[in-house]
C-alpha cells in the first residue's frame, strides 16, 4: 500500500526552487528540520519542467512556502513575469511566495528587486538577499522562516515510518523481546500501532534500553508512554524519548546523530511522492486520486 498522500502533504513545508547550493548547502535542510521547519530543494534536472514541478508542488500541498532563486538562468523563463502570473491565476499564493538572490552590488539594485517583488507584485514571504559567505546566510533564511511561520502548528516534525524502522525492547517478566515496526518517529516522540493483541504497558509506565533501527541507523533510548487510543482495531501508542537522566528527551549525542536519519527518511517519503508525479506526468485532476505512495518507492 505505501504511505498515505494525506499524512505526507500534512504541515507546512517550505521549497526552495532552483537553489544556489554554494550559498545554501544542502546540510542546511538537516539544521532547520532540527529547529521545526520541513524543508526541500526542488533542484534543476532535464527531465521534468521546473514550472510542472512548481505546479505539481501547489497542487499537492495546501501549506507551503516557496522561494524562487531568481538568479538561476532558467532558458526561456524570466521571473518576474513567471511568479506574476503564478499569482494572478492564483492570489492565494502571494502570501506563500519569496524569492532568493545573490547580494547585489549597489543597494539601489536591492532596492530596486525588493520594488518590483514586495510592493509591485506583493508577494509576502521577502525577498533574501544572501550574502557570499554561506555561514551568514542559515541564519538569514532561519530568521526569514520563523517570521513567516514555517513551523505551522507543529512543535516538531513526525517522520512517517516504513517496514524498514522498528523497535525492539524487553519488557518485565517477559523472555521473548517485543518487537514491531514504528509508525512515526520524531525527536521527542514515537509512535506504535499494535495490531492484535495489545502492548503490555499502563499509562505514563517508562521502558528502559528500547532498541531502534531507523533505515540502518541505530540508537537506543528510554522512553514513557504519555497517550494510547484505540484505532479501528488497533491500538495507537504514543511514547515520549528520556534521557538518561529521566528529562524529556534524547541524549544530546543521540539527538545530534538521529537528525540526519530523520531528515534523510522525510525527504524520502516528500521525494517518492513528487516523483510518482514527475515521471509519470499525471494531471493536476488525478492529483486528488492518489491516496498511497508506490511502497517500492519508499523501501
Amino acid at each position: 500500500m505505501g504511505i498515505s498522500v494525506s499524512d505526507i502533504v500534512t504541515g507546512r513545508k517550505t521549497f526552495f526552487i532552483l537553489p544556489d547550493t554554494s550559498l545554501i548547502p544542502t546540510s542546511y535542510l538537516e539544521d532547520y528540520f532540527a529547529l521545526g521547519y520541513e524543508c526541500y530543494f526542488v533542484e534543476y534536472d532535464k527531465r521534468v519542467d521546473v514550472k510542472k514541478k512548481v505546479e505539481i508542488i501547489l497542487s499537492l500541498f495546501q501549506d507551503v512556502i516557496l522561494f524562487f532563486n531568481i538568479d538561476f538562468p532558467l532558458p526561456g523563463v524570466n521571473w518576474f513575469d513567471y511568479i506574476e502570473d503564478l499569482v494572478y491565476h492564483n492570489p492565494k499564493v502571494r502570501s506563500s511566495i519569496g524569492v532568493l538572490y545573490t547580494k547585489r552590488q549597489t543597494k539601489s539594485d536591492k532596492n530596486a528587486i525588493e520594488k518590483r517583488y514586495l510592493y509591485e507584485m506583493g508577494i509576502q514571504c521577502g525577498c533574501i538577499q544572501l550574502e557570499y559567505q554561506k555561514k551568514q546566510n542559515f541564519d538569514l533564511i532561519a530568521k526569514t522562516l520563523f517570521a513567516n511561520q514555517a513551523q505551522g502548528r507543529r512543535k516538531t516534525i513526525r517522520a512517517l515510518c516504513t517496514p524498514a524502522c522498528t523497535y525492539t525492547f524487553v519488557y518485565g517478566q517477559h523472555k521473548e523481546p517485543i518487537s514491531g515496526i514504528l509508525q512515526d518517529i520524531s525527536l521527542s516522540h514515537f509512535t506504535i500501532l499494535s495490531h492484535g493483541e495489545p502492548l503490555p504497558i499502563k499509562l505514563y509506565e517508562k521502558l528502559l534500553d528500547i532498541h531502534f533501527n531507523i533505515r540502518g541507523f541505530l540508537f537506543r533510548s528510554d522512553a514513557v508512554l504519555v497517550m494510547e487510543r484505540p484505532v479501528n482495531e488497533d491500538m495507537l501508542y504514543v511514547f515520549s524519548f528520556l534521557t538518561s537522566t529521566g528529562a524529556n528527551g534524547l541524549d544530546e549525542r543521540e539527538r545530534g546523530l538521529l537528525i540526519p536519519a530523520l531528515y534523510k527518511l522525510l525527504s524520502i517519503n516528500c521525494g517518492a511522492l513528487l516523483d510518482q508525479y514527475y515521471n509519470k506526468g499525471e494531471s493536476q485532476e488525478e492529483v486528488s486520486e492518489l491516496t498511497n505512495v508506490d511502497e517500492n518507492l519508499i523501501k
